[in-house]
Parts: structure tokens; sequence; C-alpha cells
């Protein structure tokens, strides 16, 4: 189109136009006809290129939609919120389903809890405090919090403030998950949280590697109650939530549950059943904040428009999204923040975050100024993979790419547990029918052997689960019920089935 303006405004000003007293008519004539050409085509193009943009703004938006849909539909979620900023502009928004509780219809002011993402916000709480003087962030901890200790006082000595904001303090994420999601509603959770760090020895050195742990961050928020003078939840209510104007977000239970807030879903084999997981106002700063679709998209406009007046200075601000410590091939931590690709135009940062009944992702790209928020009602640990894959397919469609298909949830593991409870079930019952006539059964000197293995089983079968999957069983029967009490009957099952192979054993030899 700026070809076509140029040559007009050249044809226009041209000196030999209308002014060229020798010209003929027919060249006069020839002239007008290219000017009016010019002039429709332009007009045709001024009024074509929003249309055309629009256009795409339309097909975008319904693929989007469609694509959100599906997801939706094939992972069984209750009730979820997508947002997309661009620009300072919101150019997707909608609300779906139901909340768990009361079920009432999903809206843009339904608060989600937003799981870890509101490791953000106590990162941000901090800077606040950095950005007034009251802390330095290569303090140590115990400079502003006194009462903070650890088995080893020494260590405890060491940790700084700037190593709790990364992930570099020396705590594990086990530890951390033991004393996460406790469903106390008491005032000073928060305070009792950190007094049951005080037997903690840590599993490294601080500074010297980077262990992702809730203990962290709720070490930050017991900092942020000693400095401010504040409960943490009225400090991010009215030096956090209210500068960024997010109306429907809190950092406590009561606060939450009188601004809408209701509990999500668990997930068994795949389908959502309502969740009897208490609010955790211990776990407000790493995992229990909870805000609603549009108080996201102020936070979203803020960040993505590095927004000083409604978050911290510059300075401070860049050291949030800095790539402190390397997590990944590409990936790398900040100040509650992971950042993939830095220093790149593909640079993104971001969070995902999980509570026992809720499963969230915000993200947005600095370079090219857009991002986007999910906040979904319904969780479980084997199902997180799905959420990761909807992003990346929310991104596509963003990029103008197709977006990969999120297959629906398939509870393999769930299923194969069963039918191995089964299996042991039809053994027990079959042995039982057939005990007071065991001397007629055929004995084999495996079936000791297989009787002790039964046993061991028994007694190691939890462990093990806690063990590989390094978290807590308390953590475990939170984040995979339906797993967890398939696991307790498969412990019992093995257990009597073994017994009554030994038992078994005696008795023929008695007879």
């Amino acid at each position: 189109m700026v070809e076509y303006v140029t040559s007009f405004n050249k044809l226009i000003h041209s000196p030999r136009l209308f002014g060229c007293y020798n010209c003929h008519f027919e060249e006069v004539v020839d002239k007008v006809k290219r000017i009016s050409h010019y002039l429709i085509f332009t007009i045709i193009i001024i009024f074509l290129l929003p249309s055309s943009q629009s256009s795409a703004q339309d097909t975008i938006e319904s693929k989007l939609h469609l694509y959100i849909e599906r997801y939706i539909e094939e992972q069984r979620i209750p009730g979820a919120a997508v947002s997309i900023v661009e620009n300072d502009k919101v150019i997707y928004s909608e609300s779906f389903g139901k909340t768990g509780g009361n079920e009432l219809e999903v809206t843009p002011d339904t608060p989600f809890l937003l799981g870890s993402i509101s490791k953000s916000f106590t990162a941000l709480a901090v800077l606040k405090l950095a950005e007034e003087g009251m802390i330095g962030l290569e303090d140590p901890i115990k400079k502003h919090l006194p009462s903070f200790t650890l088995k080893d006082k020494k260590a405890a000595s060491k940790i700084t403030i700037k190593q709790l904001l990364t992930q570099t303090s020396g705590f594990s994420t086990y530890k951390g998950m033991t004393i996460s999601d406790l469903g106390s509603n008491e005032p000073d959770a928060i305070q009792t949280n950190i007094q049951l760090l005080s037997d903690t020895k840590l599993t490294e050195t601080p500074g010297t590697k980077h262990q992702y742990s809730n203990a962290n961050y709720s070490i930050l928020a017991a900092l942020i109650e000693e400095v401010s003078g504040r409960s943490y939840a009225d400090f991010m209510d009215k030096r956090v939530f209210k500068p960024l104007g997010m109306n429907h977000a809190a950092a406590d239970m009561e606060r939450a549950t009188d601004r809408g807030y209701q509990s999500g879903y668990q997930s068994w084999f795949g389908f959502p059943v309502k969740s009897k997981v208490p609010y955790d106002n211990g776990g407000a700063p790493y995992g229990y904040i909870a805000a609603s679709s549009n108080d996201m998209v102020h936070y979203l406009k803020a960040l993505i428009d590095g927004n000083t007046k409604k978050l911290v200075n510059e300075e401070l601000l860049n050291l949030a999204f800095s790539p402190h410590v390397k997590t990944g091939e590409s990936r790398y931590y900040g100040f509650g923040w992971r950042i993939t690709d830095p220093d790149s135009d593909n640079e993104m940062i971001w969070h995902s975050g999980s509570t026992p009944d809720s499963r969230t992702d915000l993200f947005f790209y600095p370079e090219s100024k857009w991002g986007a928020v999910i906040l979904t009602n319904k969780e479980h640990i084997l199902e997180e993979a799905a959420l990761i894959h909807f992003r990346n397919g929310i991104i596509s469609i963003m990029n103008g790419e197709e977006p990969m298909d999120v297959d629906a949830y398939k509870p393999t593991v769930q299923i194969a547990i069963t039918l191995l409870l089964l299996i042991l079930a039809g053994n027990f019952i079959r042995i039982l029918l057939n005990y007071k006539s065991i001397k007629e059964i055929e004995y084999r000197r495996m079936n000791i052997a297989l009787g002790i293995i039964m046993v061991l089983l028994a007694i190691i079968l939890i462990p093990l689960l806690i063990f590989f999957s390094s978290s807590p069983w308390h953590s475990i029967t939170l984040f995979a019920a339906d797993i967890a009490l398939l696991t307790v009957f498969l412990t019992v099952l093995l257990f009597v089935n073994g017994a009554l192979l030994l038992v078994t054993r005696r008795k023929m030899k008695n007879a």
C-alpha cells in the first residue's frame, strides 16, 4: 500500500500535470484516469486492511476457543478461566463450567487457588521491602528474623534472603512438602510452619544448589510479617493486590471465602470428585493465594509493561526476571519465576502451580509483549503434563501454527493396580474356600517363597512409593488420592495373601 500512495503523491505533484498547456486533451484525460485508479485502489486497500486484520484476529480467537473447549471437555475439567493479554489489551478472555463447593458458575471474577504462582507474589512483596530499604537481598535471614533456626545453627546463620528467593538455601523439596497443605485456618499458621523447620538438617550447603522447596517461601513470608509488623495476608492485600487492582485476590481463608473462593476437585481415575481438602493459611506464600482471571489480567499487564509504579523499581524487577540459577537445558530460576531461553527473542517468563484441587499456569513473552493465564479447578499429579502441552498449544495458535493435540487422560496406572487387586482378591477368596480341605491341596515349595515375598512387599510398598516419588505420604494422598487408596488396598491384600500362604504351609505340615 505504501508504494501505491508514494506513486500517487509523485503523480499529484508532477509539474506537467494540468499545468502543461501544450498537452493534448487525451493526455490530460489519461492522467485523470490514472489518478482515479490510484484513488480507488488506495481506498480499497485502506478499507480492506482493517477488515483483513479483524478477520485474522477472529480466526485466531475462534481457534483458541475451540481448542480450549476441547481440552476442558477431554480432560474432564469442571471449571476453568483463560485470558490472553497482548500490548496492554485483553485479546481473549473466557470462563467455563462450575466451581466445587456450591457449584457456582465460573466467571472472570471467580477466584482459583494459584498454586506455586503464589511464589511470584511473595517475591514481589519481599522486593517491595528491599525497595524501601527495610532489608537487603544479601542479608542473612536471621538478621531480620532472629527466631529462625535449624538443627545446624551455623548453617542457619548463612542462609541469605536471595538464596531463599532463588531456592538455593539448602532446603530439600521433600522437607518443604512436609510443612505443605496442612489445612490450618489459624492466623499464625506461617509462624507455626517455620517452627516445624527448627530441627531440619539442610541437604546442601546454602548457595550451592537449586532445590525447589516450599520451605523457602514460607520463611520469606515469616520475614515479611516480622519486618512489616503485619500479617502476611494483610501486607499482600494492602501492598500488592490493591496497587495491582486485584480486587478478588486473597492470602488467607477468611478473605478468600468472602471474595468468592470455592474449593475445586480432585481427580479419581480421571473423573472430578469434589475436594474436601481445606484451605491452608500457612500455604498462602507458596501456593494458596486465591485470585480470579480478571485479577491475573491486571497482574499480567503490569508484568508485560514492566510497570514500576505497580510493581517495584526497574533494577529490582530486572533482578526478579534474571536467570540466577540454571535448572534445565535452557531453563533458569529467578525470584519466584522460571525463565526459558533468556536473553533471546523467544525468552519466556513463567510459572505453573498446583494445589490438591487446582492447576494453573502463567506466562509472558517480554519481547513480543503478550502472555496468558490458565486457571483450572481439578488436579492429579499424573495429569499435570497435559496442562503443559495445552499451554504450548495456545502458544502455537498465537504464533499462527497448528496446535498439538492434548490426548485425553488415561488412568493406566490406576487400572493396572486395580487389575492386580482383583487377582489378589480372587486368590484370597480361593484359599479361604479351600481352607478346610487344605490337606487335599497339592503344595509346592515355591509357595513359601511367594508368601514371604508378598509379606515383604506389603511392608515396604508405601515406603518405596514415598522414596521414588520424593514426596511424603501426606502429599501423595492429596495429589494422587486414588493411587494412595489403591496402594493401601494393595498393601493389605499382599499381606493377607502372603500370610495365608505361610499359614497353609504350617497346616499342611501338621496334617
